[in-house]
Order: structure tokens, then sequence, then C-alpha cells
């Protein structure tokens, strides 16, 4: 299919992608170890499940958001860069 992603010769273990991210690896540990808890006092699957997307959808906006400061980061250090001369920080005269 078009949509599928293509694999590469050699993909990355999920450990091996989150060792750049600690809080995160941690984050997905947490979740697991609440999933467990959960569903050995009882909880029901609806509810496992509805907990399940609370917190990966949490995880997947944490994600994002460190991601879009990298970003931001990346590019005033690129702009500084290409543009020595230019004041970051100033105020209107």
């Amino acid at each position: 299919m078009k949509n599928e992603r293509r694999k590469t010769t050699k993909q990355k273990s999920l450990d091996e992608r989150f060792l750049r991210h600690p809080e995160m690896y941690e984050q997905m540990h947490r979740i697991a170890d609440e999933m467990e808890q959960a569903i050995a006092n009882g909880m029901t699957a609806d509810e496992a499940e509805e907990m399940a997307i609370k917190r990966i959808n949490e995880l997947g906006r944490a994600m994002l958001t460190d991601w879009a400061k990298t970003r931001h980061e990346r590019s005033i250090e690129q702009v500084s860069q290409d543009k020595r001369g230019a004041i970051r920080d100033s105020t209107k005269n």
C-alpha cells in the first residue's frame, strides 16, 4: 500500500528511540504499570482502554511539545547564526 511506512534496513527499537527522551521512556513505564495495577484491581476492559487512551494522549502532547521546543530553539539558533547583527530582544524607542 502507498500509506505503509517503508522499513529501513535497520529499524531502531523503542529502547533506542527513547534513549534521547528518558522522561518519555519513564512515562511509558508508568502507563504500563498503571494498566497492570488497574486490571489487577478489577478494572473493566473498557475502563482500562479509556485510561490507556487518556495517558497515551498525554504522552503524545508531551512529545509534540518537546519537539516544538527543540525546533523553536534550533530556528532561533539558525537565525542568530545567519543574522549575527540581528537584535533578539529590544524595546521600542
